[in-house]
């Protein structure tokens, strides 16, 4: 198999083998549950999580506490923090008083050591892929499908298409990966003109989230607030469509997967923590995350495996396909820089 045929997942692809099989505990590394009475105080481990993530993962917590997972005698107590890239990374008390970070994207983890914070290490281990969409309310679908418009990432440069305005909105690519990811793909397929899209997705960006907000949500709680005449066209996820879905569900929307294809957030989970006892905490509960009972709840939510496929359950459930989507090229670092600057431009 040709591994860049497949969707890019956020990261290099061979971080995509390192979530697989159960880590440490799978291998016998680090203790496992029911081994035994905790004893004195419990070990209590703070995982910074995208806040799209966190409720996922805060319920993989509740499981993890309840099997005694023992290190050095003591039981662990995983708490989860939903916190956004930029309210971690802008936060040092916050930093030194967790134990691991589950960013949007692997990116994240590249800006945190250029901006200095040397805890936190180069690569992670891909805990759940989201690929970044375009989303709709159903009857802006039925209407552009109706005008014979194409699904594409050109979408986001137009303020009418087939006759339908838009209203388009895009996160800060400072603030949400899924906004650097649009601007990315917008020069990919229409070269120069990033910036003419990022000057009116601007006018709609959501301020910056705060730290217990998140990008890809962010953007569709404007959804509500569109002009009637309007019909909103955002950049989010998968994974966000589906939370959303759950809290608006008489007015559910639509993901559409581009044309021309996606990239993806790959989540990556790093252990950030001096402290060799909270390692081998954060350890244990990383190899917990790959395990079946967590992947199942992980895909409950929205999310992808690491490797973008959906089981067939999950898949007939959000309406997505089993198999990954289709990827665009991956970028190089001065690509990147470029698209996010296209928006400051």
């Amino acid at each position: 198999m040709n591994l860049w045929r497949r969707p890019v997942v956020w990261a290099a692809a061979v971080l995509l083998l390192s979530g697989v099989g159960g880590g440490a505990w799978a291998l016998g590394l680090l203790p496992g549950p029911g081994t035994g009475a905790c004893g004195g105080s419990a070990l209590r481990i703070t995982i910074a999580a995208q806040p799209e993530i966190a409720p996922a993962l805060r319920g993989v917590a509740e499981r993890f506490n309840v099997e005694e997972h023992r290190v050095a005698g003591r039981c662990v107590d995983a708490r989860i923090k939903p916190v956004s890239p930029g309210g971690y990374l802008g936060d040092a008390t916050l930093r030194a008083r967790t134990d691991a970070w589950v960013p949007e994207s692997t990116l994240w983890l590249e800006t945190a050591r250029e901006a200095g914070n040397t805890s936190v290490p180069a690569g992670g281990t891909p805990v759940a892929a989201t690929p970044v969409v375009l989303a709709t309310p159903r009857p802006v679908e039925a209407e552009l499908r109706d005008a014979e418009v194409g699904f594409g990432w050109e979408l986001l440069l137009k303020d009418r298409a087939g006759g339908v305005p838009l209203a388009r909105y895009a996160a800060d690519p400072a603030a949400g990966m899924s906004g650097t990811i649009a601007m990315v793909a917008i020069e990919q397929v229409a070269e120069g003109k990033a910036g003419d899209a990022a000057e009116a997705l601007r006018e709609n960006a959501p301020r910056r989230p705060d730290e217990s907000s998140g990008g890809s949500m962010t953007v569709l709680a404007d959804f509500i607030g569109a002009e009637r005449f309007a019909r909103p066209l955002a950049v989010t996820t998968e994974q966000a469509v589906v939370a959303y879905n759950d809290g608006h569900r008489p007015n559910p929307i639509v993901s559409l997967m581009p044309d021309e294809g996606t990239l993806m957030l790959d989540h990556p989970y790093v252990v950030t923590t001096e402290d060799q006892d909270r390692q081998d905490a954060a350890e244990a509960f990383k190899a917990a995350l790959a395990t079946r009972p967590a992947h199942d709840i992980l895909h409950r939510a929205g999310f992808r495996a690491a490797d973008g496929t959906l089981p067939a359950m999950y898949a007939d459930q959000h309406g997505f396909t089993e198999e990954p989507p289709p990827s665009l090229r991956l970028p190089t670092r001065a690509e990147i820089d470029e698209a996010r600057a296209s928006w400051e431009t």
